[in-house]
């Protein structure tokens, strides 16, 4: 089977193997693509078999898949889990490729009968949705905030954009893989939640060698100019005490687990694009703190984080939910491979857009203290915005 697919899809360049995940994106098939931070390998997988199967179990119980969780799906984490049952990485120009080898050869003979269809599948619509007044949510957000019970609120929104005449998603991944090397680029599809194309900066958790895990608390936001270093980036005391709110949010998940052994990194200035945020990394040694669950554990306990919802997160997520008026969908959610080689690799889904036949929605979200100014705020979402724009009309 692989030698046949490989003769018909001529999978042997970054082009013939770009053709096919076109092919695959115009099917019935869920797909995801991405290619981690500072590297230069994009790899994909094509779901066949597991109808977009939902897991709540444990993660290190997962090999060699791509899982996908909603922002709403949480206490229980329920992510979609898609399998590897046709496999590709491409380096460079070199592809290889390989077929899962419990894969029935009527289960491909089918997919491929239907990736030379005629009849393309459209792209998932998107729900229609109010839009709220920012600004106004931004300063109801601020009084509640002041009254004391609110400490902080991560509230989002989302612009429709046309796409480009000549819009291909394939493209604009490579665009943002080579435009923002720091993030983790994506495209996925599925029926669930239709198609997605993203560049987030921000990692939930890492599991390397199934020995050392790490997250990072990553929150404030300003748009660095091109003639300036990041060294000579200063920040506001709203936005020092909005990163120190994350970083005490990962902590306090630490101290549930009575985890005390555990290194913390900065916070540092990090680049993100055109942005600039503030960075803590923590890191734990699973072996040495005899803790082989540890990735599972803290996915359960960190998302939604504080860097998307807010603290309290109960109080926080109320008052989004209430006052957001649309479905967040993957937005503000995780994704990300597990399993491969010993590594996972989840990310927080910022930087994102949905895409549909003709129009690409955009969400940006910023955190809300007692110091949060509402036309700024507002500013701070179109700057984020700007990370997938530019690339989108470019």
């Amino acid at each position: 089977m692989q030698q046949k697919l490989k003769e018909t899809h001529q999978l042997t360049t970054k082009d013939g193997a770009f053709e096919f995940l076109r092919k695959v994106l115009s099917s019935s098939y869920p797909l995801a693509v991405w290619r981690l931070p500072l590297t230069d390998k994009i790899i994909a997988l094509v779901d066949l078999t597991s109808d977009e199967t939902f897991y709540n179990r444990e993660i290190e119980n997962l090999d060699k898949c791509f899982v996908i969780n909603g922002y709403c799906d949480t206490h229980p984490t329920n992510p979609m889990v898609l399998r590897g049952d046709i496999y590709l990485e491409i380096d460079q120009n070199q592809v290889s490729m390989s077929v899962s080898p419990t894969l029935s050869a009527d289960t491909f003979e089918t997919f491929q009968n239907e990736l030379e269809s005629s009849k393309p599948n459209e792209l998932k619509d998107f729900l229609t949705c109010d839009h709220p007044d920012y600004p106004a949510m931004v300063a109801e957000a601020v009084n509640k905030i002041k009254e004391g019970t609110l400490h902080k609120v991560v509230l989002s929104r989302f612009e429709d954009f046309d796409l480009p005449q000549e819009f291909d998603p394939y493209t604009t991944l490579q665009k943002l893989s080579d435009k923002y090397e720091n993030a983790f680029c994506y495209l996925i599809n599925t029926k669930t939640y239709g198609c997605w194309i993203g560049a987030t900066p921000e990692k939930l958790i890492a599991l390397n060698e199934n020995q050392y895990f790490s997250t990072d608390a990553l929150a404030g936001t300003q748009v660095l100019p091109e003639d300036k270093e990041l060294c000579d980036v200063a920040w506001t005391q709203k936005e020092i005490e909005e990163q120190a709110m994350v970083s005490r949010y990962i902590i306090d998940c630490f101290k549930k687990i009575r985890l005390r052994e555990f290194d913390e990194i900065g916070p540092k200035t990090v680049k993100a694009g055109n942005l600039t945020h503030l960075k803590t990394e923590f890191k734990v040694d699973m072996e040495a703190t005899n803790s082989p669950l540890l990735g599972s554990t803290m996915l359960e306990l960190l998302h939604p984080t504080s860097a998307v919802c807010g603290m309290p997160r109960e109080l926080a997520d109320e008052f989004i939910k209430t006052h957001e008026d649309y479905e967040r969908s993957l937005y503000a959610g995780f994704l990300g491979p597990v399993g491969f080689e010993g590594n996972t690799n989840l990310f927080v889904n910022l930087r994102c857009m949905q895409i549909n036949e003709s129009k690409a929605r955009l969400f940006a979200g910023a955190g809300i203290t007692e110091n949060s100014n509402p036309q700024k705020e507002l500013e701070e979402t179109a700057h984020k915005m700007q990370t997938l724009l530019k690339v989108l009309q470019s």
